[in-house]
């Protein structure tokens, strides 16, 4: 992993209370043509009655299709859940004519029972003999869903507590939103403490391209656990991670906060932005406000654990001459996560009936996406949003949250069949 660190002032006037923005950019190595490491895949299907006909059979063919393209050292399981828990595929390399009847065979019944499903595709990839191959698996629980967990454990922090759990079992989870009924902030939040990809399937014909999209990030991991410890010094006061990444305080460490970035693929930038709310300097000179200590797994020839630790330095002056212009880079990151933080109140007021307040922030949108020279077509939703908002449904509410999400975590987790920026 390549660090960049950019701060959006990196001088600032003695004895004024200042707010600092730091940008780390993290861009990883491109894959090499050397052997990449398996994937142990558990897919946990929700089949509640909810995802009979259509949508289950774009599911089924999805299915069949991520078992074809596998590679020679991946295994895969497959799980069904509503009420019950079926185990469809056992952890295995699975020749296709030998499992399609077993796949096609999945029907649609009860409940969701999600707990029940992602624990059953635990307990198959924590208990499971080493893969075969060279390097060790990369593991990997996807669930997809249509709708709410209404069966065995529904509490979100729970859940969340399991996914995050199984983290430490070097398994990861990741969770696919199906159609418009899912609970899509569960799902996030599952997503987010389970170091995995959240996705919004808008319909059938978009089931295979979600799959393949995690399949394919898998299959380009060149990184895994990418995690920043944010250690302050005295000079701050206090600090904010402004992405939506999971974390956790850091034990012996007053004040100090571990974030978990989860993986990263061949050649992909990752960013996270820190606000940093700084004590007033009573001296001119350079001070440190933070360390950051950076740690990842490289995946890339043979397993090789990292640690990086970066000293964030300011300079503070008395001379307002001395003072330079704000980064751009950094200033239009920060207005790009202040978009998804207005696009999620808008979708809580409109939720709540209060459209006029749902507009004002949905405009405040598009004034920051005039402002930082956004994509025509994306401003152009947000207009098109903005005038129905007396008719939003769910699929609207679905939309909003998503572009939230990819904004804050730089993966294009949308998967409509209208959206000009599906992948």
């Amino acid at each position: 992993m390549k660090p960049l660190v950019r701060l959006d002032q990196s001088i600032i006037l003695v004895r004024h209370d200042e707010i600092v923005n730091m940008m780390l950019e993290l861009t990883a190595p491109p894959s090499p043509a050397t052997e990449r490491a398996p994937l142990d895949i558990a897919l946990v299907v929700d089949r509640s009655g909810s995802m009979e006909g259509e949508p289950l059979d774009s599911v089924r063919r999805a299915v069949l299709e991520l078992i074809r393209v596998a590679g020679p050292n991946d295994r895969i399981a497959v799980i069904s859940f509503d009420t019950a828990i079926d185990v469809v595929l056992p952890l295995a390399h699975h020749s296709l004519p030998a499992v399609r009847d077993r796949i096609l065979n999945i029907h649609s019944g009860g409940s969701t029972n999600l707990s029940g499903g992602w624990l059953k595709g635990f307990e198959i990839l924590n208990s499971a003999t080493p893969n075969t191959g060279s390097l060790p698996a990369i593991k990997r629980i996807i669930v997809l869903t249509d709708g709410h967990a209404n069966s065995g454990v529904t509490d979100s922090d729970e859940l969340c507590t399991m996914v995050r759990g199984a983290t430490s079992h070097s398994v990861s989870t990741s969770m696919i939103g199906f159609a418009d009924g899912y609970d899509e902030k569960l799902l996030a939040a599952m997503a987010d403490a389970g170091r995995g990809n959240d996705y919004w399937c808008a319909g059938p014909d978009q089931a295979l391209n979600v799959f393949n999209a995690e399949f394919d990030g898998l299959a380009s991991v060149v990184a895994q656990n990418i995690s920043l410890e944010i250690q302050p010094t005295e000079a701050t006061a206090a600090f904010e991670v402004l992405n939506e990444f999971d974390g956790v305080d850091v034990p012996g460490a007053p004040g100090a906060r571990q974030i978990m970035i989860g993986d990263a693929f061949s050649d992909e930038v990752r960013r996270v932005v820190v606000r940093f709310t700084l004590r007033p300097r009573l001296g001119v000179g350079t001070f440190t406000v933070a360390h950051l200590v950076l740690r990842w797994a490289s995946t890339i020839g043979s397993v090789e654990l990292h640690e990086l630790t970066i000293p964030i330095d300011l300079e503070s002056t008395e001379n307002a001459s001395d003072l330079r212009e704000m980064d751009i880079e950094v200033t239009k990151q920060v207005l790009l996560l202040q978009i998804a933080d207005l696009r999620k109140a808008a979708i809580k007021h409109a939720r709540e009936g209060h459209i006029d307040k749902a507009r004002i922030l949905l405009n405040q949108v598009v004034a920051i996406l005039v402002a930082t020279g956004a994509d025509q077509r994306e401003i152009d939703e947000i207009n098109e949003l903005t005038q129905r908002l007396e008719h939003f449904g769910e699929r609207d509410m679905k939309m909003l949250h998503s572009m939230s999400r990819s904004s804050n975590k730089g993966r294009n987790k949308r998967f409509d069949p209208n959206d000009p920026f599906k992948s």
